[in-house]
C-alpha cells in the first residue's frame, strides 16, 4: 500500500479515538457536576448508548445514499480514491471534524497527565508498600453479597485484595514540630452489605497500628440503610484518645444516609469536617482541620473553628489540614494555605491500563487526579484508591490503606499569590 492510504487508514483510526475519547470526557465530567445519582445515572446511561450507536448511524447514512459504497471492496476502493476527502455526508463530516479538532486539544493534556509524568515524585518517598493480595481466601466470611461473590470469579480482579503503603510527604513551610508526624487514610469504604466491615475494620487496623496521629476518612461510607449498624463494626473500637476524621460523599447524599452517616460517625467521636472547622490541640502544636463536601454537600452552619479537648497550647494552627471528598476542590484547598488535602472518590479509576493507566475517573479533571500525590503550591494533595466501591470490579487497582508521614521541605524565594502553581 502507499504512503498515502497508510496516512489514510491513520486518520481513520485517529477518527475512532477521537469519538471515543470525546464520550469518555463527558462520562467523567458528569459526575462532577454534584446533580442527584438518578439524573447522573440517566446521563451516563445516555452518553454510553450515543458512543455506541452514533458510529452505525454514521455508516448507515453512508451506506443508505451510497455515498461509500455498499461493500467492503467499495468501501476500500474510495479510501484509496484522490477524492477520498469529499466522501461522505455533510453531517458525517461536520462530526468528523469537531472529533478530530477535539482529539488534538485534549491529547496533549491527556498525555501530560498520565501517572508517569502527573503525580509529584519529588514531593514524597514510598517508605512502605505491601499488597495482600486475595484476603478473602483467608477471611471467606468478607464475602457477604452475590455480586461480589460472582465478581471475585473474574480473573484478576483485586477488589479484595489489599496495598498498605507508608508515604513520606514533603510539606511546604512545615513547622519543625510536625516533623515525623503520621497522618492515616482511607476512604471510599461504601458499606452496603456486599462485603464485611471487617475488612474497612482490618484497613483501619492497619493504619492505626502503624502509628498514626490523626485518621482521616473522606467520603463514601454507606450506600445501604442497613449498613448503617455496619459502621459502628468498623470503627468502634478506635482508641477514643486518637482524633478522627470525616467527610460524607456524593454516594451518602445519594441514599438518603447523611443525617444516619453523621450521627454514627459523631457518635462514635469522629469530627464532622463536613459540618464546621476544626481544631485539634496535641503536643506538636494546633492542627487546623477544614472540611469540604462540595458539589454534594453544602455546610449547614458556618462556625469559626473551636478547639476539642487535647493538651493546651497556641490557639494559632501550625498545620492545616484539608479534607475532601473529590481532588476536584484542590482549588479549594490551595486558597486556604492547605498543607495537605486528603481526597478520594475516583477509586484510582478501578481498572488501569497497562502503560496507559486509568481511562474512567469521575472528575472535572478525568483520569488526571484519579489517586497518588500531587502538588501545587502551596498544597501537596494525596488522592487515596479507597478501600471498595458500588461496582466490585478492580483490575492492577487494589483498595488502599495509606499512613502519610509529614517531612518538611526547605522554603523556596517565591513571590507568586496564594493558589498559585510553583
Amino acid at each position: 500500500m502507499s504512503s498515502i492510504v497508510w496516512l489514510r487508514l491513520l486518520l481513520i483510526f485517529l477518527l475512532a479515538v477521537g469519538h471515543v475519547s470525546l464520550w469518555i470526557w463527558l462520562f467523567n465530567r458528569i459526575n462532577a457536576l454534584g446533580l442527584q445519582r438518578a439524573t447522573i445515572k440517566r446521563l451516563e446511561k445516555m452518553v454510553v448508548l450515543l458512543c455506541l450507536l452514533l458510529p452505525f448511524v454514521f455508516l448507515f447514512v453512508e451506506w443508505r445514499y451510497g455515498l461509500w459504497g455498499n461493500s467492503w471492496q467499495q468501501v476500500w476502493d474510495r479510501i484509496q480514491e484522490p477524492q477520498f476527502y469529499r466522501r461522505g455526508s455533510i453531517a458525517t463530516l461536520i462530526y468528523f471534524g469537531a472529533v478530530l479538532a477535539f482529539l488534538a486539544w485534549t491529547a496533549p493534556r491527556w498525555l501530560a497527565h498520565r501517572p508517569a509524568f502527573a503525580v509529584a515524585k519529588k514531593r514524597y518517598h514510598l517508605v512502605h508498600r505491601r499488597l495482600e493480595p486475595r484476603l478473602h481466601k483467608q477471611n471467606p466470611h468478607w464475602v457477604m453479597g452475590a455480586k461480589t461473590r460472582y465478581s471475585l470469579a473474574l480473573p484478576g480482579n483485586e477488589i479484595l485484595s489489599l496495598e498498605t503503603n507508608i508515604k513520606r510527604l514533603f510539606i511546604e513551610q512545615l513547622d519543625k514540630a510536625f516533623e515525623g508526624m503520621k497522618v492515616g487514610h482511607i476512604s471510599d469504604i461504601h458499606l452496603m452489605g456486599q462485603i464485611s466491615p471487617d475488612f474497612t475494620r482490618y484497613c483501619a487496623d492497619w493504619v492505626v497500628s502503624n502509628g498514626a496521629e490523626v485518621l482521616v476518612l473522606s467520603g463514601d461510607l454507606v450506600d445501604d440503610a442497613r449498613a448503617i449498624k455496619h459502621l459502628e463494626s468498623a470503627f468502634a473500637h478506635l482508641p477514643s484518645d486518637l482524633p478522627k476524621v470525616f467527610v460524607l460523599g456524593n454516594h451518602d447524599r445519594a441514599y438518603g444516609l447523611v443525617e444516619p452517616a453523621r450521627d454514627t460517625m459523631v457518635g462514635m467521636g469522629w469530627l464532622d469536617a463536613g459540618a464546621r472547622d476544626w481544631q485539634i490541640h496535641s503536643t506538636r502544636g494546633a492542627i487546623q482541620i477544614l472540611g469540604s463536601e462540595l458539589p454534594w454537600l453544602d455546610r449547614h452552619t458556618y462556625s469559626t473553628s473551636n478547639p476539642i479537648a487535647g493538651v493546651a497550647t497556641s490557639s494559632r494552627p501550625k498545620m492545616i489540614l484539608g479534607v475532601s471528598h473529590s481532588p476536584d476542590r484542590f482549588p479549594w484547598a490551595k486558597l486556604r494555605d492547605c498543607h495537605l488535602l486528603l481526597c478520594g472518590h475516583t477509586h484510582g479509576g478501578q481498572i488501569r491500563v497497562p502503560g496507559i493507566g486509568p481511562i474512567i475517573s469521575p472528575s472535572w479533571h478525568g483520569s488526571r487526579f484519579a489517586s497518588g500525590v500531587f502538588y501545587e503550591y502551596p498544597t501537596v494533595m494525596h488522592v487515596s484508591r479507597g478501600v471498595s466501591g458500588t461496582h466490585p470490579l478492580r483490575w492492577r487497582c487494589p483498595p488502599e490503606a495509606s499512613v502519610l508521614e509529614l517531612a518538611s521541605r526547605p522554603s523556596e524565594p517565591s513571590t507568586l499569590p496564594v493558589g498559585s502553581k510553583k
